[in-house]
């Protein structure tokens, strides 16, 4: 399968996928993410600002905020490339280049100033769960990832997890452990 078949197979999912199926996944997602040991101890994070066609996080991100961790949120510079530019409200976000919410100004943050207890938070259109990432093809994520050095977690909902996916030399792929699902964990006793 090519990346532009694979693609086309993850935005049917997407597509198939009910406004209450995304709030449902999102709440999930954000439920999970909260109780990641990660989220505890990031005193930054990096979010990405989700699409209507996607769960919707924004609760982690209102979350951030009002837990005094740093939030930013990336701007599309174009050729893909990204900024990070500091968010003190979701007030400030407005849609830009693919329909992404953005902020219009802000403080943008150096990437190299990035402690290890940033977290970022990654997109995909689908996933597997050996970690490798399906983006939407522009590589800005890959881009930002070769050089950051904070913690990580791919955000996948378990319908989108695939069996296998293509991958170039240079993508960038995550640890199992880094996948972030919306499938509530087994706990000590549960049925199987």
């Amino acid at each position: 399968m090519t990346k532009t078949e694979a693609r086309a197979a993850a935005r049917a999912i997407w597509r198939a996928q009910s406004p209450a199926a995304l709030r449902e996944m999102g709440a999930r997602l954000c439920a999970n993410l909260f109780a990641r040991p990660e989220w505890r101890a990031a005193s930054t994070l990096l979010c990405f600002v989700p699409l209507p066609s996607e769960p919707d996080i924004s609760p982690a991100l209102d979350r951030a905020l009002a837990e005094g961790k740093t939030l930013a949120v990336p701007r599309v510079l174009g050729e893909g490339r990204m900024e990070w530019v500091r968010l003190d409200s979701l007030d400030a976000l407005r849609p830009a280049a693919f329909g992404i919410r953005e902020p219009v100004r802000g403080t943008v943050l150096d990437p190299a100033g990035f402690a290890p207890d940033t977290l970022v938070l990654v997109p995909c259109l689908a996933a597997n769960r050996q970690g490798v990432r399906l983006g939407r093809g522009g590589g800005y994520y890959d881009r930002f990832l070769a050089q950051y050095n904070g913690r990580r977690l791919l955000v996948c909902p378990e319908v989108l997890l695939a069996e296998s996916l293509p991958r170039d030399a240079w993508d960038i792929c995550f640890a199992p452990g880094e996948l972030l699902t919306d499938l509530y964990p087994k706990t000590k006793g549960q049925n199987t």
